[in-house]
């Protein structure tokens, strides 16, 4: 190729890049539409928000006490499934389309370099490009052998792992709407009716899968295809919203526990989803081009680490995730079963005009003034929190399990 001809290719290249994405949809929706999880009570389209029923973010305590027990019940295995303390495998897998593979496959090393990561736990990249939920749903389609039978064997054979040693999950899953003649709740119901079957083949694949966590799209404004723009990956997090509930409730299509289960405990794991620029309440925006190849659908790097990242703090953090981390779930549960008691916290200094100390950790709280109103978004977990951007007044922390005034004097 001559010098003149490269120039020309490289400038067609750069010419053809900048126009892929649509940028100038920054956000979507007149109003705008609202991620489910800075929703809460409020509704969309009718439909009540929060991750959970109710317009909650917080799992019900009775499908919580659920999960950790499922989640106890995590421990390394042999490679026919029997329990090996020693040189066994917690094997915990993504499965989806290629939006997954892309953010799992950037969480691998983020994981493995994780130094509170359990050590033997195994972690593998199983989701594949194209294999969309219409396909992986449904045993007669073409490709549905080739991904469960080729792709996902292959991958865990590569890794030294096998079925019998996958116990957790990762989930991203969207179908591509075509030419766009799918309604956005017809499109919702579909996945969801989809994922159910999915959960099925999850368990009957991998018979030890005890635990599945659900992640939402990223915002899908900027695409310039019909592959899944918006608001079809808005409405697949309803989708992913109204599956989980549907096991709350005891579909018995999800049975996750019993002789006779067929599907994994599910949980939202990361909501990934916010409208563009717009931050959520936990500060995630969606910016183009920075964080997008360039057909404004598939994350780039950046893109990917940022969901990575969410993955990798939810595993640090979510009680449900106690397997992940290097001490397992033997503190989760008590002798009876039931769900250990979040230790007395004393807050302190109280009033405070600086940093407010916490006794113990706290984990996923949120801070309220006296009208209801979130003044600090929902937080992880900390051992304590500055108060230096909050006006003078009366506060409330407020966990899952208790809450704790303090007075705020400056």
């Amino acid at each position: 190729m001559t010098s003149k001809a490269f120039l020309l290719f490289v400038f067609t290249f750069i010419v053809s890049s900048a126009i892929a994405q649509n940028c100038g949809q920054a956000s979507f929706g007149n109003p705008a539409y609202v991620p489910i999880n800075d929703l809460r009570t409020g509704t969309w389209n009718g439909f009540i928000g929060g991750l959970y029923p109710n317009g909650s973010n917080y799992i019900p305590e009775t499908h919580k006490k659920a999960g950790l027990q499922m989640a106890n019940q995590i421990q390394p295995l042999d490679g026919t499934g029997f329990p090996d303390l020693i040189n066994g495998k917690i094997v915990f897998i993504s499965i989806g389309m290629s939006n997954t593979s892309m953010a799992f496959s950037t969480f691998i090393p983020m994981g493995n370099a994780d130094i509170n990561k359990n050590p033997k736990v195994k972690l593998v990249d199983c989701a594949e490009g194209g294999m969309s939920s219409d396909i992986i749903s449904i045993v007669n389609v073409k490709s549905y052998r080739h991904y469960w039978d080729t792709t996902v064997v292959k991958r865990l054979t590569a890794a030294g792992v096998t079925d019998m040693q996958v116990q957790a999950i990762w989930y991203k899953e969207a179908y591509p709407v075509g030419n766009l003649s799918l309604s956005p709740q017809t499109y919702s119901d579909s996945l969801t009716i989809q994922s159910k079957r999915i959960m099925n083949i999850i368990k009957s694949k991998f018979p030890n899968a005890k635990i599945c966590y659900i992640a939402s799209r990223i915002y899908a404004g900027y695409a310039t295809s019909t592959l899944n723009p918006e608001p079809y990956s808005y409405w697949q997090g309803w989708g992913m919203k109204w599956m989980i509930e549907d096991q709350i409730t005891n579909d018995p299509m999800l049975k996750y526990s019993g002789t006779k289960s067929n599907s994994p405990w599910l949980c939202w794991g990361t909501y990934n989803w916010t409208n563009g620029t717009i931050a959520s309440s936990d500060g995630l925006t969606w910016e183009c081009p920075a964080d997008f190849n360039t057909d404004g659908t598939h994350p780039s790097l950046t893109g990917r680490q940022k969901v990575a990242a969410r993955l990798l703090n939810f595993l640090s953090s979510d009680s449900t995730a106690c397997w992940y981390r290097v001490g397992g779930c033997s503190s989760i549960l008590s002798s009876n079963g039931n769900i250990v008691t979040e230790p007395v916290c004393k807050i302190y200094p109280n009033p405070t005009n600086g940093q407010l100390l916490f006794s113990e950790v706290l984990y996923d709280f949120e801070v309220y003034n006296v009208f209801g109103q979130i003044a600090v978004s929902r937080i992880k977990s900390a051992n304590s929190i500055s108060t230096q951007n909050l006006s003078d007044g009366i506060y409330y922390i407020r966990t899952q399990k208790s809450t704790m005034k303090f007075i705020v004097t400056h």
